[in-house]
């Protein structure tokens, strides 16, 4: 355990927890002060990847609730810790040990090997990796579920499928404000299918936030292979 920000957190040394930690707390990745996207006291966010839960605990350190989900054991018991640590009296959260993708199933985790990638974890096969069984639940049966109206998501490729699915309506039946996401490249590294993606996306909310392409590309060939991508009404 080390403490940072005022926050106790349970970590494996010498892991991709130490970046993750880094990333969150102080570089403050999943907010942007150019577009004022920012997490705000008494929204309601929903964590898809909870991983060790950095971003649960900067939302409840601003006062707001939050629903997370972590399929990962080991994770998943790190995240129960630093929330359970640093929030003993506090109400406002619930932590899902599962998934979140377009169906309700038990399907395979891939999980990445050695000891340091302790983030990478993802439900599309890879070479060498073994695997164990997670339940994921409908991302259309938890927003009816649950009030919320904030959603972040960094989980290695599924988030696609998943924005594939959502259409206008869905946002706005459920009054979802803020959309942060990390958009991996890694599962597919086509621009046009992101691009349509952001299409739909700019259908519901005002701003859509990332960083630009240049001109005529179609392959992502950067690392990382990732963008973030901010959206609000």
């Amino acid at each position: 355990m080390k403490t940072f920000k005022n926050f106790d957190i349970y970590y494996r040394e010498n892991t991709t927890d130490d970046k993750v930690i880094m990333e969150v707390l102080k570089t403050n990745i999943y907010e942007k002060k150019k577009i004022n996207f920012a997490i705000k006291e008494n929204e309601n966010w929903l964590d898809l990847g909870g991983n060790i839960g950095t971003f649960s605990l900067l939302c409840l350190s601003k006062k707001a609730n939050v629903i997370t989900y972590e399929p990962e054991p080991e994770n998943f018991e790190l995240l129960t810790k630093n929330i359970e640590t640093n929030f003993p009296m506090n109400t406002n959260y619930k932590l899902i040990k599962a998934g979140v993708g377009i169906t309700t199933d038990e399907i395979p985790l891939y999980i990445c090997k050695g000891n340091y990638n302790k983030y990478r974890h993802t439900i599309y096969k890879k070479r060498g990796r073994e695997s164990i069984t997670i339940k994921i639940h409908s991302i259309l049966d938890v927003l009816r579920e649950y009030k919320v109206d904030c959603i972040k998501m960094d989980i290695e490729g599924a988030e696609i499928d998943i924005l594939e699915l959502l259409k206008p309506e869905d946002y706005r039946n459920s009054n979802i404000q803020k959309l942060v996401f990390e958009y991996s490249f890694d599962f597919d590294k086509s621009i046009p299918r992101f691009l349509k993606i952001v299409d739909t996306l700019k259908e519901y909310f005002k701003v859509v936030e990332f960083s630009k392409f240049k001109e005529g590309e179609t392959i992502y060939n950067y690392f990382p292979c990732m963008k973030m991508v901010y959206c609000m009404i």
